[in-house]
């Protein structure tokens, strides 16, 4: 599962819906008659791309300036670290005209012919990513604003947890400013989907159990209900971390016990009843639901799915294309599978096989505390073997750390199987590889390597983290995702 990028849609050139971009087309500006006479020294190239990669960055910098997240998420620490992004549709529009502005203006500044093949790269794939901006944008009210995978109601304590880092008794303060933001930060994301759900859009009605349980789980236990010794993921997440503070010195205990209390007056006046009214929306959302799961019963349906399909498969293919290539790789990974049935003896037929993989106790690890602490030493064992038998196959590694970590109560029951997250650009957070350990019968161990090394090493993180370590390309190349790529 490619890696979260929610929280980053507000970089240079990223669609203005969140959309993650992918990739540039193949193709060229069109080069006139007049151009096609010139030829440039490579004097000429080296200038113009110099400063080209000089103006790239200028837009990258003001795009994170607009984002105290993207900020957050890339390390960056100034007066915004206390701060929300801003989730309006009319913030998102801003974000397409001013990605449009953008684009016209390298278009009217810059000479592509002038530029090297790197620079060419770069000014394509801006182009492409404001296509699919524009592509998208009539379809900024169809993702479901909270389902299962992601959302605010999951987005907010997961980017508190593990992006939000308390070095300083300040960092603590704007901890606790951001706490205080969530009423309108989460507020913004129910006005979107209150949106959708009045023009006909609103998720089928298994999903509804998944996002209600997320959101109930963040205001569970103290300060909002028991006492301190049962705390609720946020509060244990801060207290955790102003406690490191007075245990390195940085903080007294009493100015610690202040901090706690703005802390859980904070939890009590802002997140509390923003996760209410979102529990309210969602539980008069659920009554009106129904079972439908498709795109083919949103407004202007089958126009949104190939949208989606081209941003999402780096293509033009159709929708039957697709599905016959699909028909015909899973009839070839079953013939390998019948072909490794014979291999190892199984007597019965193919679907006799996928029950005796599902069901074998020998496959899967113990559902208890100790079970979940073995799958993840299991898949610190697999990675550690991978990194070192890497040079057998690649000559670049990157620089950033990873580590595997269970995914949090608080989103286990709703999250993926597995998932990778960044490490930061600064080198302070490492990139993590989570396992979904809610329920051990879901992961049984002779997955563990395919999910580790894709998950991890050697997949989205030597992706990901090369990426961002790349000389000579611009910012915005760095952070944003290439489905063909990833």
């Amino acid at each position: 599962m490619k890696t979260s990028l929610t929280a980053l849609t507000s970089l240079l050139l990223i669609g203005a819906c969140g959309a993650p971009a992918n990739t540039a087309t193949d193709s060229e500006p069109a080069v006139t008659a007049e151009t096609a006479e010139i030829t440039y020294t490579a004097e000429d190239i080296a200038a113009e791309t110099e400063a080209i990669n000089l103006w790239f960055e200028e837009k990258f910098q003001e795009s994170v300036a607009r984002s105290p997240m993207t900020k957050t998420y890339l390390g960056f620490k100034d007066e915004d670290y206390g701060r929300w992004d801003d989730p309006s549709m009319a913030n998102a529009e801003r974000e397409l005209e001013i990605q449009r502005a953008v684009v016209a203006e390298m278009q009217d500044t810059f000479t592509y012919e002038k530029l090297d093949q790197q620079a060419k790269l770069s000014w394509r794939i801006a182009e492409y990513q404001l296509d699919r901006a524009e592509t998208d944008w009539p379809f900024r009210y169809h993702s479901y604003t909270f389902n299962q995978m992601f959302g605010a109601q999951s987005r907010i304590p997961a980017f508190l947890i593990n992006q939000h880092r308390i070095a300083t008794p300040d960092d603590a303060r704007d901890y606790i400013s951001r706490l205080n933001g969530v009423e309108a930060y989460l507020g913004g994301a129910i006005e979107i989907a209150e949106e959708s759900a009045r023009r006909g859009i609103q998720p089928p009605t298994f999903v509804y159990e998944y996002v209600l349980s997320d959101s109930k789980n963040i205001i569970a236990g103290y300060p909002f209900e028991g006492r301190p010794s049962d705390p609720s993921p946020i509060y244990e997440d801060i207290k955790g971390k102003i406690d490191a503070l007075v245990s390195n010195g940085s903080l007294s205990e009493p100015e610690a016990t202040s901090l706690m209390v703005q802390a859980s007056e904070a939890m009590l006046d802002s997140v509390g009843p923003a996760f209410g009214q979102l529990i309210t929306m969602l539980e008069t959302q659920q009554a009106l639901a129904n079972e439908d799961d498709g795109v083919w019963k949103l407004p202007d349906g089958e126009a949104y799915y190939t949208a989606r399909l081209a941003a999402q498969t780096t293509t033009d293919m159709t929708a039957s294309e697709i599905h016959d290539l699909g028909l015909a790789e899973t009839e070839r990974i079953h013939n390998e599978m019948r072909t490794i049935m014979e291999t190892v003896g199984f007597e019965g037929d193919l679907q006799d096989f996928f029950e005796f993989m599902r069901s074998g106790e020998q496959f899967y690890l113990p559902n208890t505390d100790e079970g979940r602490a073995e799958y993840i030493t299991g898949a610190i064992d697999i990675i550690a073997g991978m990194e070192a038998r890497l040079p057998e196959v690649f000559n670049r590694f990157p620089k950033a750390d990873m580590i595997v970590k269970a995914v949090e109560p608080f989103r286990e029951k709703s999250a993926g199987k597995a998932f990778y997250q960044r490490p930061s650009a600064d080198g302070s957070r490492p990139g993590t590889y989570y396992a979904n350990l809610y329920r051990m019968e879901d992961m049984p161990t002779y997955q563990m390597e395919a999910l580790a090394f894709h998950e991890g090493t050697p997949g989205h993180h030597m992706q990901i983290a090369i990426q961002q370590e790349l000389e000579g390309v611009p910012n915005f190349r760095k952070f944003s995702g290439v489905t063909a790529y990833s």
